[in-house]
């Protein structure tokens, strides 16, 4: 996936470039209380700050840290989600 990060065009307003993304990749968009939102953000720093300080992880992306882990929060999240409630609903079978 391409990068994205904000551009500034001649006339002075400020424009984003929109990463280019495979077939593997998809955009969601979700509606969430605010507070929500910070304990989400909140995790993803704590994060992106141990993997800033920790000697064997590579480099993260300056443009997109907090993208990619508020991606890896929320995945993980859901995994665990998944593996923790299917004795406690009926889910319906998902295709992949």
């Amino acid at each position: 996936m391409e990068r994205s990060h904000s551009n500034m065009y001649e006339d002075g307003q400020e424009g984003i470039i929109v990463p280019v993304i495979n077939n593997d990749l998809s955009i969601m968009t979700f509606v969430v209380p605010t507070t929500f939102r910070h304990k989400m953000e909140m995790q993803a720093a704590l994060m992106i700050d141990s993997f800033e300080s920790h000697p064997s992880i590579g480099v993260m992306a300056e443009d997109n840290k907090l993208m990619q882990a508020l991606s890896f929060v929320l995945q993980n999240a859901f995994e665990f989600y998944l593996d923790n409630t299917e004795d406690y609903f009926d889910t319906p079978e998902i295709d992949e």
